[in-house]
This record gives structure tokens, C-alpha cells and sequence, in this order.
């Protein structure tokens, strides 16, 4: 064992020694050291202790100190950043080849719906040839009433995994809704609607709205069916707006779900409810309390 009389060198040592960082020799030397020298074993007292009354060494203990709070910043900084680092890779593995994220619409080669009138549910299917998905979820949209939003989610591909390119979805009460693809941030492209899939019925229920008010005019006074189906009274109705179309020699036609005119419109102002059940029952709603109350007309 080497034996170390200098007591500069000890307290050199100590620490290391306070640290564990010295190796078996230079802590059985130390050790020797501070069993035979009082003055030794009171400055490593008082090291360990953290604390030392002693003016002599007092430089030495105080960057001793420093040293130890700069040791623990540096490793809660390492174990922190490591943390992070760990996490983000975590966070990424999942959300390319677990979560997924929402597919892009145009990415979207065929996509087919199909209507049950016994259930109201609509059952959606497609397929995107360049893409691996994961899931397909539906939700409601935030801000237009009778709009639903699907996502079709894609993940990244892994070499032990099979892909997957066709995808379904059911949605249980589709009936009055209008229905898209989406992306958030991205795109929204519209896949379904009801309206336009019972185009006869509604047809019918416009003939029966002129029938029942005769002055109406279909050359002059424009229908409008509005999204979603309404309850009141115990029933089920669409909601018609009445435009009036201004113009001497003005038209009007449909290009698509776009009403298009050469004319000017003006708001009739009540609405006209019908119900989904035969035979239609035919109500006004009026937009205030100063409107005529005994019919359009």
C-alpha cells in the first residue's frame, strides 16, 4: 500500500475521496492518512459535512462546493436532454408506424357509399393503391351542423408487416348528413350526400309544396332544400328556403350543388316544412313576428 505523508497531497485527494472516484490504493492511502493526522480528518469532516469554519482551507472547500453543484447541474441537464431525446423518438416511432397520421384526400384512388334506408347508416368503402392504412375513424364537424368528417389514416411501412390498402367504415345514423374525406390542415373533399341521393323524394316533396301553394311560381320562386333533418312536433321534416328571383328575363339551374342565377334573388322570408312522412304535411315557419301569418301569398 503506498503511504502518502504530504498533507497537501491528501488534500488533494479528498475530493475524490468523498466521491468514490479514487482507486483502491488511493483510498486505502487516504484512508491511512486521515487515521494518523487530526488536521486532515477535521478538513474532511468538515468537506463531507459541507460546511468548514476553518479560514485556511476555506478556497479549497468552497471550489469543492462549486465543483459538486456544477457536477449535479450537468448531470440533471444530461438526464434531462436524454429524457427528451428518448421521448421524441418514442413520439415519432409511434405516430409513423402505429398511430399514423390522416392521409391526404387526393391520395385516395376509389371510394364508393352505400345507403341503408331500414337503418339510416351509410357504409363507406375505398382503397388508396400507394398507401398503408391503419385506421378510419368519423366524427361530426365542429362547425357546420349535418356535416361529417372521415379520416383515413396511413402509417409508414414496416418490413415484418404486412400492408393494408382497402378500408371500410359504417356510420350508424348518417341520415340527413352530408359526408366527406378529410384532412385537418390539408383538404375536404365531399363523398356523400343525402339530399342528393334522395333526389326523387325531394322532388316529390317540392311538387307538393307547389301544389299547396299555387301562387308560387317555379320559373320565379326558387326551393332550397338545407342540410339535415329537423324534429318538432314528434315528426321529422327537411326545411325548405323560398328565394324570390328578380329579373325581368332572369333564369336560374343548379351547376352541381351551386345555385346559379342571371338574376338577383330575394329572401321570401319563412321557410317552408315538410315531413319525411307520406302523405307530406306542409308548414310555414316565419323569420319574424311582422310577417303575414295567413299563408306566402
Amino acid at each position: 500500500m503506498t503511504e502518502i505523508k504530504n498533507c497537501a497531497i491528501i488534500r488533494d485527494l479528498l475530493p475524490g475521496y468523498i466521491e468514490q472516484l479514487l482507486s483502491n490504493d488511493g483510498k486505502a492511502a487516504v484512508t491511512a492518512h486521515l487515521t494518523d493526522c487530526p488536521q486532515c480528518r477535521q478538513i474532511y469532516s468538515d468537506m463531507k459535512e459541507g460546511t468548514n469554519e476553518s479560514t485556511t482551507d476555506q478556497p479549497a472547500l468552497d471550489g469543492f462546493k462549486k465543483i459538486r453543484r456544477r457536477t449535479r447541474r450537468l448531470k440533471w441537464i444530461a438526464a434531462s436532454t436524454l429524457t427528451l431525446i428518448f421521448g421524441a423518438l418514442i413520439t415519432e416511432f409511434l405516430l409513423f408506424f402505429v398511430i399514423g397520421k390522416p392521409a391526404s384526400t387526393h391520395l385516395l384512388d376509389s371510394i364508393s357509399c352505400t345507403y341503408d334506408n331500414a337503418s339510416g347508416s351509410l357504409t363507406i368503402e375505398g382503397r388508396a393503391e400507394n398507401l398503408n392504412i391503419c385506421k378510419v375513424v368519423w366524427e361530426t364537424d365542429n362547425e357546420e351542423d349535418f356535416l361529417i368528417n372521415v379520416l383515413v389514416y396511413e402509417r409508414a411501412s414496416l418490413p415484418f408487416l404486412s400492408e393494408t390498402h382497402d378500408f371500410a367504415l359504417t356510420i350508424p345514423d348518417a341520415e340527413g348528413y352530408d359526408v366527406c374525406i378529410a384532412c385537418p390542415n390539408y383538404d375536404r373533399t365531399k363523398i356523400y350526400s343525402w339530399r342528393n341521393d334522395h333526389y326523387k323524394q325531394i322532388d316529390q316533396m317540392e311538387e307538393a309544396i307547389f301544389c299547396e301553394f299555387p301562387s308560387l311560381n317555379p320559373e320565379k320562386d326558387i326551393l332550397s332544400c338545407r342540410p339535415g333533418i329537423h324534429t318538432a312536433n314528434n315528426m321529422n321534416w327537411l326545411v325548405f328556403s323560398v328565394d324570390h328571383l328578380i329579373g325581368e328575363n332572369a333564369s336560374w339551374w343548379y351547376w352541381g350543388d351551386k345555385l346559379v342565377t342571371d338574376g338577383e334573388l330575394e329572401p321570401a322570408g319563412y321557410d317552408i316544412w315538410v315531413s319525411l312522412e307520406q302523405p307530406y304535411q306542409i308548414q310555414i315557419e316565419y323569420w319574424n313576428e311582422t310577417a303575414q301569418k295567413d299563408g306566402p301569398m
